[in-house]
Protein backbone atom coordinates (compact mmCIF):
# COMPACT_ATOMS: atom_id res chain seq x y z
CA UNK A 1 0.00 0.00 0.00
CA UNK A 2 1.20 3.32 -0.72
CA UNK A 3 1.71 5.79 1.77
CA UNK A 4 -0.95 8.08 2.50
CA UNK A 5 -1.63 12.05 2.92
CA UNK A 6 -4.47 11.55 4.78
CA UNK A 7 -3.37 10.13 7.89
CA UNK A 8 -5.27 11.14 11.04
CA UNK A 9 -3.44 10.94 14.21
CA UNK A 10 -4.72 11.08 18.00
CA UNK A 11 -2.71 10.44 21.39
CA UNK A 12 -3.79 6.80 21.02
CA UNK A 13 -4.07 5.85 17.75
CA UNK A 14 -3.54 6.52 14.03
CA UNK A 15 -6.26 5.91 11.25
CA UNK A 16 -5.01 5.35 7.59
CA UNK A 17 -7.56 5.02 4.67
CA UNK A 18 -7.57 2.40 2.76
CA UNK A 19 -8.19 4.27 -0.83
CA UNK A 20 -7.00 7.76 -0.88
CA UNK A 21 -8.79 8.01 -4.21
CA UNK A 22 -12.38 7.00 -2.03
CA UNK A 23 -12.18 8.74 1.01
CA UNK A 24 -15.80 8.90 1.75
CA UNK A 25 -17.00 5.23 0.59
CA UNK A 26 -13.98 2.91 1.31
CA UNK A 27 -12.98 2.01 5.34
CA UNK A 28 -10.17 3.76 7.11
CA UNK A 29 -8.06 1.39 8.89
CA UNK A 30 -7.42 2.06 12.72
CA UNK A 31 -3.95 1.08 13.73
CA UNK A 32 -2.95 1.62 17.75
CA UNK A 33 0.37 4.65 17.78
CA UNK A 34 2.46 2.77 20.45
CA UNK A 35 2.04 -0.93 19.81
CA UNK A 36 1.96 -3.46 16.83
CA UNK A 37 0.86 -2.18 13.32
CA UNK A 38 -1.35 -4.36 13.14
CA UNK A 39 -5.16 -3.11 11.74
CA UNK A 40 -7.48 -3.46 14.92
CA UNK A 41 -10.60 -1.97 13.16
CA UNK A 42 -12.49 -0.16 10.40
CA UNK A 43 -14.37 3.29 10.06
CA UNK A 44 -16.01 4.58 7.20
CA UNK A 45 -18.17 6.94 5.73
CA UNK A 46 -20.16 4.58 3.39
CA UNK A 47 -23.48 4.77 2.82
CA UNK A 48 -26.36 7.42 1.73
CA UNK A 49 -25.11 11.16 1.97
CA UNK A 50 -28.16 13.50 2.31
CA UNK A 51 -27.88 17.16 2.50
CA UNK A 52 -24.85 17.94 3.90
CA UNK A 53 -25.07 14.60 6.31
CA UNK A 54 -22.82 11.95 6.19
CA UNK A 55 -23.09 8.44 7.94
CA UNK A 56 -20.30 6.96 9.76
CA UNK A 57 -19.79 3.62 11.24
CA UNK A 58 -16.93 1.77 13.02
CA UNK A 59 -16.13 -1.97 14.05
CA UNK A 60 -13.51 -3.06 16.10
CA UNK A 61 -13.86 -6.67 15.96
CA UNK A 62 -11.27 -8.21 18.65
CA UNK A 63 -12.93 -7.77 22.27
CA UNK A 64 -9.22 -6.88 23.61
CA UNK A 65 -9.03 -3.56 22.07
CA UNK A 66 -12.61 -2.39 22.91
CA UNK A 67 -12.95 -0.39 26.50
CA UNK A 68 -9.95 1.49 25.74
CA UNK A 69 -10.71 4.70 24.35
CA UNK A 70 -10.24 3.70 20.82
CA UNK A 71 -13.54 3.77 19.36
CA UNK A 72 -14.10 7.30 20.58
CA UNK A 73 -10.85 8.71 19.48
CA UNK A 74 -11.41 7.17 15.75
CA UNK A 75 -15.39 8.67 16.01
CA UNK A 76 -13.71 12.07 16.93
CA UNK A 77 -11.05 11.94 14.57
CA UNK A 78 -13.17 11.03 11.68
CA UNK A 79 -16.10 13.92 12.62
CA UNK A 80 -13.38 16.02 12.89
CA UNK A 81 -12.00 15.30 9.60
CA UNK A 82 -15.75 15.62 7.86
CA UNK A 83 -16.48 18.94 9.31
CA UNK A 84 -13.47 20.44 7.40
CA UNK A 85 -15.08 19.57 4.18
CA UNK A 86 -17.55 22.46 3.48
CA UNK A 87 -20.73 20.46 2.28
CA UNK A 88 -20.92 18.61 5.36
CA UNK A 89 -22.53 19.94 8.34
CA UNK A 90 -24.00 16.49 10.48
CA UNK A 91 -22.44 13.09 11.05
CA UNK A 92 -24.98 10.42 11.65
CA UNK A 93 -24.94 6.83 12.94
CA UNK A 94 -27.10 4.11 14.42
CA UNK A 95 -26.21 1.71 17.46
CA UNK A 96 -28.03 -1.15 18.58
CA UNK A 97 -30.52 -0.17 21.88
CA UNK A 98 -28.13 -3.24 23.59
CA UNK A 99 -25.01 -1.80 22.66
CA UNK A 100 -24.49 -0.19 25.51
CA UNK A 101 -20.41 0.25 24.89
CA UNK A 102 -20.80 2.00 21.46
CA UNK A 103 -23.57 4.24 22.94
CA UNK A 104 -21.06 5.47 25.37
CA UNK A 105 -18.18 5.61 22.79
CA UNK A 106 -20.75 7.76 20.90
CA UNK A 107 -21.62 9.91 23.44
CA UNK A 108 -17.60 10.81 24.24
CA UNK A 109 -17.35 11.48 21.42
CA UNK A 110 -20.01 14.10 21.45
CA UNK A 111 -22.88 12.70 19.61
CA UNK A 112 -25.93 13.18 20.57
CA UNK A 113 -29.30 10.80 20.73
CA UNK A 114 -32.08 11.89 18.11
CA UNK A 115 -34.28 9.57 18.15
CA UNK A 116 -34.99 6.09 18.22
CA UNK A 117 -37.24 2.73 18.27
CA UNK A 118 -37.11 -0.49 20.54
CA UNK A 119 -34.25 -1.70 18.86
CA UNK A 120 -32.31 0.90 17.53
CA UNK A 121 -31.19 4.86 18.67
CA UNK A 122 -29.95 7.39 16.12
CA UNK A 123 -26.86 9.60 17.03
CA UNK A 124 -25.24 12.56 15.56
CA UNK A 125 -23.12 15.25 15.78
CA UNK A 126 -23.76 18.95 14.50
CA UNK A 127 -20.95 21.45 12.79
CA UNK A 128 -20.95 24.22 15.28
CA UNK A 129 -21.97 27.94 13.17
CA UNK A 130 -19.77 30.12 12.23
CA UNK A 131 -19.06 33.37 14.13
CA UNK A 132 -17.32 36.14 12.04
CA UNK A 133 -18.71 38.90 13.75
CA UNK A 134 -16.76 38.51 16.85
CA UNK A 135 -13.53 37.59 15.15
CA UNK A 136 -13.78 41.33 12.70
CA UNK A 137 -14.99 43.21 15.80
CA UNK A 138 -12.00 41.84 17.66
CA UNK A 139 -9.55 42.87 14.62
CA UNK A 140 -12.05 45.86 13.98
CA UNK A 141 -11.26 47.36 17.54
CA UNK A 142 -7.59 46.79 17.12
CA UNK A 143 -7.28 48.23 13.70
CA UNK A 144 -9.49 51.32 14.53
CA UNK A 145 -7.50 52.02 18.02
CA UNK A 146 -3.95 52.12 15.07
CA UNK A 147 -6.13 54.51 13.07
CA UNK A 148 -7.51 56.14 15.46
CA UNK A 149 -3.68 56.74 16.68
CA UNK A 150 -2.28 57.79 13.72
CA UNK A 151 -5.09 60.16 13.10
CA UNK A 152 -5.30 61.79 17.19
CA UNK A 153 -8.80 60.79 17.51
CA UNK A 154 -8.58 57.36 18.85
CA UNK A 155 -12.81 57.57 19.71
CA UNK A 156 -13.45 57.91 15.80
CA UNK A 157 -10.96 55.30 14.62
CA UNK A 158 -12.56 52.80 17.31
CA UNK A 159 -16.04 53.75 15.98
CA UNK A 160 -15.25 52.98 12.21
CA UNK A 161 -12.94 50.12 13.11
CA UNK A 162 -16.18 48.33 15.30
CA UNK A 163 -19.01 49.82 12.38
CA UNK A 164 -16.86 48.29 9.98
CA UNK A 165 -16.17 44.84 11.73
CA UNK A 166 -19.77 44.69 12.45
CA UNK A 167 -20.70 44.91 8.47
CA UNK A 168 -17.87 42.52 7.28
CA UNK A 169 -18.42 39.62 9.85
CA UNK A 170 -22.47 39.92 9.86
CA UNK A 171 -22.50 39.80 6.32
CA UNK A 172 -19.93 36.82 5.96
CA UNK A 173 -21.97 35.11 9.06
CA UNK A 174 -25.55 35.61 6.92
CA UNK A 175 -24.11 34.73 3.63
CA UNK A 176 -22.79 31.27 5.51
CA UNK A 177 -26.12 30.64 7.37
CA UNK A 178 -27.70 30.71 3.69
CA UNK A 179 -25.23 28.54 2.17
CA UNK A 180 -25.87 25.83 5.15
CA UNK A 181 -29.46 26.10 4.60
CA UNK A 182 -29.16 25.59 0.55
CA UNK A 183 -27.25 22.49 1.62
CA UNK A 184 -28.96 20.95 4.46
CA UNK A 185 -32.65 22.66 3.34
CA UNK A 186 -33.47 23.49 6.78
CA UNK A 187 -33.94 26.72 8.20
CA UNK A 188 -32.63 27.61 11.33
Amino acid sequence: MAKSKNILKGDKIYIVPTNDSDLWEEPWEIHIKDGEKENIGWVSFAGEKDSGTVPISIEIPNIHYRNQGYGTQALRLMTEWAFYHRNVFEVKTTAEHENSAYIMALQKAGFVYRDGTRFIENYSIIKQKTAWTGIYLFIGIIAGLILGFVFNNGWAGLGVGVFVAVILGGSMDFKEKRYRESVTHKKK
